[in-house]
């Protein structure tokens, strides 16, 4: 009988505790007040004031989004404001605004009407441009909304293939599109927003540049920090093994009768002003324990140098590392500079530079 008395008594307050939090009372919530609607770009920021009703539990809102769709979204009690975005253009849109408590009562609705902001993708999509570049193009945008969108570029490959290239930035930005031969070509370009609307597509007609390896057959050695020379006429550890054209050559730091750190570096004279859209380096074949980081810097005149920041190296394969240089800068000159490695000393296979003699 004790035992019956107290399973009822347990039950008996779980039953007024839930009615409690339900709203024993059966008053509908009073509605929101103080509603403010602003426009953003391609979206809407609603804010009110939450009803003091006992009970009141979330605000639903309602609305028809610009693809059609009647939507509603559910914000808690322990909120009062939410933003929407994905507006595909500027229409007014109607949003009813009713709150809600535990027993799910209404209370009466609130409507507000806006005109969002022209979206994102389209005010990116009205700044595209696209210019050639070696082996391929760059496509360029600006985007003053600070909003993400993808920007996405459809083009035959050099088979004929479909290919598409996407890119995404909520700032000004640029996109390269490399591996193309010099045949004109038509890019389509669309801008999507993350709701996935999207710009009506663009056509740019373009012929990429043809890049080319530059002759190493006038090069020469202006200065380098360190080098390893060897008897009997051996290349090996002289800077000029780096652009010798055979990866079993190459150039190392001194490492017999002294060992000095890093940085390591060499300056090459190419004999003529050229291009450049990348440059390619091999490390020593078969052995990791070369450098890590290394910089490169160009120049016109051997004195003032562009410097383009610190590269990583990948020292586990033997095979060539290619790095862009996005600026195409114009130099006679360039500085190879091995800053950080696991072990005091420095080696190179080869470098090769690409580009263009105009």
């Amino acid at each position: 009988m004790n035992r019956l008395v107290y399973f009822t008594g347990i039950v008996l307050i779980l039953f007024l505790a839930a009615c409690e939090k339900d709203d024993s009372t059966g008053i509908p919530p009073d509605p929101v007040s103080d509603v403010e609607v602003n426009a953003g770009y391609g979206e809407v920021m609603l804010t009110w004031t939450n009803p003091s009703t006992e009970g009141f539990y979330y605000v639903d809102i309602n609305f028809t989004d610009s693809k059609g769709t009647e939507r509603s979204e559910k914000v808690s009690h322990y909120a009062s404001g939410d933003t929407i975005p994905g507006f595909a253009n500027t229409d007014t849109y109607d949003f009813t605004l009713t709150a809600y408590n535990y027993s799910g009562q209404p209370s009466d609705p609130v409507s507000v009407s806006v005109n969002p902001l022209q979206p994102p993708f389209s005010i990116v999509s009205s700044t595209i441009d696209m210019v050639p570049d070696f082996g391929g193009a760059i496509v360029s945008w600006e985007n003053e909304t600070g909003k993400p969108v993808s920007v996405n570029v459809t083009y035959k490959g050099n088979e004929g293939e479909k290919v598409s290239s996407t890119f995404s930035s909520d700032e000004d930005a640029q996109g390269y599109i490399s591996g193309l031969n010099a045949n004109e070509r038509t890019f389509e370009v669309v801008v999507t927003d993350e709701a996935d609307n999207s710009s009506e597509p663009q056509s740019f007609v373009i012929t990429p540049l043809a890049e080319q390896m530059i002759d190493k057959s006038q090069w020469s050695v202006v200065d380098f920090s360190t080098e390893e020379p060897n008897e009997g006429g051996n290349p090996n550890g002289l800077v000029r093994a780096a652009f010798d054209g055979d990866y079993s050559t190459f150039w190392h730091t001194q490492w017999a009768g002294g060992s000095p750190g890093y940085p390591h570096y060499f300056v090459i004279d190419m004999g003529q002003e050229v291009t450049i859209s990348r440059f390619e380096t091999v490390r020593r074949q078969g052995d990791d324990r070369g450098q890590t980081q290394i910089q490169f810097l160009t120049s016109l005149d051997g004195e003032t140098w562009e410097d383009f920041g610190l590269l990583e190296v990948d020292s586990s394969t033997d095979d060539p590392q290619s790095y862009r240089l996005t600026s195409n800068p114009k130099a006679r000159y360039f500085k190879y500079v091995a800053t950080e490695g696991p072990n005091f000393f420095a080696f190179l296979g080869e470098i090769t530079v690409y580009g263009s003699l105009e």
